[in-house]
């Protein structure tokens, strides 16, 4: 049973990693290897030209710019409006069961379907194709805020209610209890949800697609470069968009698994 378990674990491993190294592969091949056949497992030279030509091809530096800014907006805001609902949520079943149906529905629909209609709202707003991204920032809000209210609900549903209102008793005014008593023992479920809702933002495409035209953040620069032929120049993106998400995932990860592991036992 052990050595199945291994085996299996070992299987799974394999499949993660193994497109993760054919990306950074790919992207430090020179292009004139990349349609050599049969294809390579390690490049026979490494290069930087990929990063360099999709610099020259696309612009990079920007996508990365309004990628970060619409990524650490989009988590701030869904933050702001996921807390409060989450802890209503946690706190009472009534509200809570509304609360679900509304995120739920939310997630039902394809993003394609609400990014056409969206589309057309921030055009008349002003707020399409903006160079700071923020009808894509609202658009990601939108996106983000069913993953950060489950997260968080399910945080805040292991905290004692005892706690909160022996913290009322001793004379804590509701707004300092939720924030120095309540907040603090959901920081798991807190840094988890900031980190799903960075990464849902982050390699989001539908909606950056159709809603930036020209100014690009970078999945969409991925999405023209291997559409066009470019594997090269698109695993060097890729690779651009991939180190930050692992940086902030093993920053993360013990607030993560903690977060995960957070009311296993209820």
């Amino acid at each position: 049973m052990k050595r199945a378990l291994m085996v299996a674990a070992a299987a799974i491993a394999i499949a993660n990693l193994l497109p993760l190294w054919l990306v950074a592969k790919q992207a430090f091949t020179p292009e004139r290897e990349s349609y050599a056949w049969p294809p390579t497992w390690w490049p026979a030279s490494l290069t930087l030209e990929n990063f360099a030509g999709a610099a020259d091809v696309v612009p990079l530096a920007p996508g990365i710019a309004l990628s970060f800014g619409v990524a650490l907006a989009t988590v701030a805001s869904t933050l702001v409006l996921a807390l409060p609902a989450a802890w209503l949520a946690a706190r009472s079943s009534r509200a809570g069961g509304r609360l679900d149906a509304a995120m739920l529905l939310v997630r039902i629909f394809p993003p394609i379907a609400l990014a056409i209609p969206l589309a057309v709202v921030f055009v008349r707003a002003g707020l399409y194709n903006g160079p700071l991204g923020v009808g894509l920032w609202l658009a990601h809000t939108l996106l983000g805020l069913p993953f950060a209210f489950l997260v968080l609900r399910a945080g805040f549903a292991t905290v004692p209610r005892e706690i909160e209102e022996a913290a009322l008793l001793d004379g804590a005014v509701p707004r300092s209890v939720f924030f120095r008593v309540t907040l603090p023992l959901v920081r798991p479920a807190l840094a988890t949800a900031s980190l799903l809702v960075f990464l849902v933002s982050w390699d989001e495409l539908t909606f950056a697609l159709l809603l930036q035209i020209t100014h690009r953040p970078l999945p969409p620069l991925l999405y023209y470069l291997a559409a066009f032929g470019h594997p090269g120049l698109s695993s060097a993106v890729a690779m651009v968009m991939v180190v930050p998400a692992l940086a902030i995932v093993f920053v993360l990860e013990p607030a993560f698994r903690a977060g995960v592991l957070a009311g296993s036992g209820r």
